[in-house]
Protein backbone atom coordinates (compact mmCIF):
# COMPACT_ATOMS: atom_id res chain seq x y z
CA UNK A 1 0.00 0.00 0.00
CA UNK A 2 0.95 3.70 -0.97
CA UNK A 3 2.32 5.30 1.77
CA UNK A 4 1.02 9.09 1.81
CA UNK A 5 2.31 12.10 2.93
CA UNK A 6 0.18 15.65 2.85
CA UNK A 7 2.51 18.74 3.29
CA UNK A 8 1.27 22.24 3.82
CA UNK A 9 4.04 25.09 3.59
CA UNK A 10 4.92 28.47 2.65
CA UNK A 11 8.11 28.90 0.31
CA UNK A 12 9.03 31.77 3.08
CA UNK A 13 8.76 29.75 6.05
CA UNK A 14 12.72 28.95 7.28
CA UNK A 15 10.95 26.05 9.31
CA UNK A 16 10.18 24.36 6.07
CA UNK A 17 13.30 25.09 4.22
CA UNK A 18 15.06 23.52 7.05
CA UNK A 19 12.53 20.38 6.98
CA UNK A 20 12.35 19.93 3.28
CA UNK A 21 15.40 17.96 2.64
CA UNK A 22 15.02 15.85 5.40
CA UNK A 23 11.20 15.13 4.03
CA UNK A 24 13.07 14.02 0.46
CA UNK A 25 15.00 11.45 2.40
CA UNK A 26 11.95 9.89 4.29
CA UNK A 27 10.35 10.04 0.73
CA UNK A 28 13.61 8.24 -0.85
CA UNK A 29 13.99 5.81 2.52
CA UNK A 30 10.13 4.83 2.44
CA UNK A 31 8.98 5.30 -0.86
CA UNK A 32 6.27 8.08 -0.12
CA UNK A 33 3.98 9.60 -1.62
CA UNK A 34 4.40 13.45 -1.23
CA UNK A 35 1.41 15.58 -1.92
CA UNK A 36 3.06 19.31 -2.07
CA UNK A 37 -0.10 21.76 -0.82
CA UNK A 38 1.86 25.44 -0.80
CA UNK A 39 -1.23 27.50 1.17
CA UNK A 40 -1.93 31.06 2.01
CA UNK A 41 0.24 31.28 6.04
CA UNK A 42 -1.04 34.84 6.26
CA UNK A 43 -4.53 33.86 6.10
CA UNK A 44 -4.09 30.51 8.40
CA UNK A 45 -2.53 33.08 10.95
CA UNK A 46 -5.50 35.41 10.87
CA UNK A 47 -7.91 32.64 10.99
CA UNK A 48 -5.86 31.45 14.47
CA UNK A 49 -5.23 34.58 15.77
CA UNK A 50 -1.30 33.98 14.71
CA UNK A 51 0.52 37.09 14.64
CA UNK A 52 2.79 37.68 11.62
CA UNK A 53 6.44 37.68 12.90
CA UNK A 54 7.42 41.39 13.12
CA UNK A 55 3.86 41.86 15.01
CA UNK A 56 5.04 39.13 17.61
CA UNK A 57 6.98 40.14 21.05
CA UNK A 58 9.98 41.28 21.09
CA UNK A 59 11.36 37.69 23.28
CA UNK A 60 9.46 35.21 20.80
CA UNK A 61 11.57 37.20 17.79
CA UNK A 62 14.57 37.12 19.46
CA UNK A 63 14.24 33.49 20.66
CA UNK A 64 12.97 32.63 16.85
CA UNK A 65 16.37 34.11 15.85
CA UNK A 66 18.56 32.00 18.27
CA UNK A 67 16.32 28.44 17.17
CA UNK A 68 17.09 29.58 13.55
CA UNK A 69 21.30 29.66 14.08
CA UNK A 70 20.96 26.72 16.24
CA UNK A 71 19.08 24.74 13.56
CA UNK A 72 21.05 25.82 11.18
CA UNK A 73 24.29 24.73 12.37
CA UNK A 74 22.97 21.89 13.61
CA UNK A 75 21.41 20.53 10.18
CA UNK A 76 24.43 22.09 8.83
CA UNK A 77 22.06 23.96 6.44
CA UNK A 78 23.04 27.21 5.07
CA UNK A 79 20.50 29.71 6.61
CA UNK A 80 20.36 33.97 6.63
CA UNK A 81 19.53 34.53 9.53
CA UNK A 82 17.59 38.11 8.72
CA UNK A 83 17.43 37.87 4.93
CA UNK A 84 16.97 40.52 2.90
CA UNK A 85 13.76 39.36 1.71
CA UNK A 86 11.71 38.77 4.75
CA UNK A 87 9.14 39.15 4.76
CA UNK A 88 7.93 38.42 1.41
CA UNK A 89 4.79 37.80 -0.98
CA UNK A 90 4.92 34.07 -1.67
CA UNK A 91 1.69 33.77 -3.87
CA UNK A 92 3.26 33.64 -7.16
CA UNK A 93 6.32 31.28 -6.20
CA UNK A 94 3.15 28.81 -4.57
CA UNK A 95 1.51 29.03 -7.34
CA UNK A 96 4.30 27.67 -9.43
CA UNK A 97 4.23 24.80 -7.27
CA UNK A 98 0.99 23.98 -8.21
CA UNK A 99 1.25 24.37 -11.73
CA UNK A 100 4.37 22.37 -11.42
CA UNK A 101 2.60 19.33 -10.23
CA UNK A 102 -0.92 20.04 -12.43
CA UNK A 103 1.95 19.11 -15.22
CA UNK A 104 2.74 16.26 -13.75
CA UNK A 105 6.46 17.39 -12.79
CA UNK A 106 7.61 16.35 -9.23
CA UNK A 107 7.72 19.75 -7.30
CA UNK A 108 9.90 19.01 -4.84
CA UNK A 109 13.25 20.82 -6.63
CA UNK A 110 11.35 23.86 -7.03
CA UNK A 111 9.57 24.24 -4.03
CA UNK A 112 12.92 23.72 -2.27
CA UNK A 113 14.72 26.04 -4.75
CA UNK A 114 11.93 28.89 -3.56
CA UNK A 115 13.04 28.74 0.07
CA UNK A 116 16.61 28.28 -0.71
CA UNK A 117 15.90 31.12 -2.70
CA UNK A 118 15.13 33.30 0.24
CA UNK A 119 17.06 32.24 3.25
CA UNK A 120 20.39 31.31 1.30
CA UNK A 121 20.43 33.30 -1.76
CA UNK A 122 18.55 36.00 -0.50
CA UNK A 123 16.85 36.89 -3.43
CA UNK A 124 12.93 38.34 -3.89
CA UNK A 125 10.73 35.23 -4.80
CA UNK A 126 7.45 37.79 -5.19
CA UNK A 127 9.92 39.19 -8.53
CA UNK A 128 8.95 37.53 -11.65
CA UNK A 129 12.81 37.81 -12.87
CA UNK A 130 13.81 35.53 -9.92
CA UNK A 131 10.33 33.42 -10.47
CA UNK A 132 12.08 32.37 -14.09
CA UNK A 133 15.39 32.26 -12.96
CA UNK A 134 14.42 29.14 -10.59
CA UNK A 135 12.52 27.60 -13.15
CA UNK A 136 15.29 28.01 -15.28
CA UNK A 137 17.79 26.14 -13.00
CA UNK A 138 15.29 23.15 -12.18
CA UNK A 139 14.90 22.97 -15.79
CA UNK A 140 11.32 23.87 -16.10
CA UNK A 141 9.54 25.36 -18.69
CA UNK A 142 9.16 29.31 -17.14
CA UNK A 143 6.37 30.31 -20.26
CA UNK A 144 4.50 27.38 -19.39
CA UNK A 145 4.32 27.71 -15.25
CA UNK A 146 3.52 31.39 -15.45
CA UNK A 147 1.01 31.00 -17.57
CA UNK A 148 -0.85 28.37 -15.62
CA UNK A 149 -0.20 29.90 -12.36
CA UNK A 150 -2.21 33.03 -13.35
CA UNK A 151 -5.00 30.93 -13.89
CA UNK A 152 -8.21 30.57 -12.39
CA UNK A 153 -7.90 26.93 -11.89
CA UNK A 154 -4.70 27.43 -9.75
CA UNK A 155 -6.12 30.04 -8.46
CA UNK A 156 -8.87 28.10 -7.37
CA UNK A 157 -6.21 24.72 -5.97
CA UNK A 158 -4.60 27.45 -4.16
CA UNK A 159 -7.49 28.65 -2.49
CA UNK A 160 -8.67 24.98 -2.01
CA UNK A 161 -5.39 23.83 -0.48
CA UNK A 162 -5.72 26.51 2.23
CA UNK A 163 -9.07 25.77 3.30
CA UNK A 164 -8.44 22.42 3.11
CA UNK A 165 -5.04 23.44 5.77
CA UNK A 166 -7.42 25.07 8.39
CA UNK A 167 -10.14 22.29 8.03
CA UNK A 168 -7.17 20.04 9.15
CA UNK A 169 -6.22 22.33 11.93
CA UNK A 170 -2.96 23.67 10.24
CA UNK A 171 -1.62 26.47 11.71
CA UNK A 172 1.92 27.00 10.92
CA UNK A 173 4.78 25.81 7.82
CA UNK A 174 5.24 23.29 7.72
CA UNK A 175 2.76 20.95 8.50
CA UNK A 176 2.73 17.05 7.68
CA UNK A 177 -0.44 15.22 7.99
CA UNK A 178 -0.06 11.10 7.98
CA UNK A 179 -2.20 8.49 8.67
CA UNK A 180 -4.55 11.66 9.69
CA UNK A 181 -2.06 12.21 12.24
CA UNK A 182 -1.10 16.07 12.49
CA UNK A 183 2.86 16.55 12.84
CA UNK A 184 3.75 20.46 13.18
CA UNK A 185 7.37 21.97 12.98
CA UNK A 186 10.55 21.02 11.22
CA UNK A 187 11.28 19.79 14.69
CA UNK A 188 8.79 17.06 15.07
CA UNK A 189 10.23 14.91 11.45
CA UNK A 190 11.36 12.25 14.08
CA UNK A 191 7.93 11.67 15.24
CA UNK A 192 6.66 11.71 12.11
CA UNK A 193 9.37 9.01 10.93
CA UNK A 194 8.31 6.76 13.43
CA UNK A 195 4.27 7.33 12.35
CA UNK A 196 5.84 6.13 8.52
CA UNK A 197 7.46 3.07 10.13
CA UNK A 198 4.71 1.53 12.18
CA UNK A 199 2.07 2.43 9.33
Amino acid sequence: MTKTLDYYFATPSPWAYLATPRILNLEKKYELKINWKPCNLMEIFAKNGTAAVKDRPQPVQLNRLTELKRWSEYLSVPLTIKPKFFPVDPTLSQKIIIAANNNNINPSAVAFSFMKAVWAEEKDISNEETIKEVCKDCNLDFNLLIEQAKSDETNNQYTQNTEEAMNNNVWGSPTFIYNSELFWGQDRIEFLERAIQNN
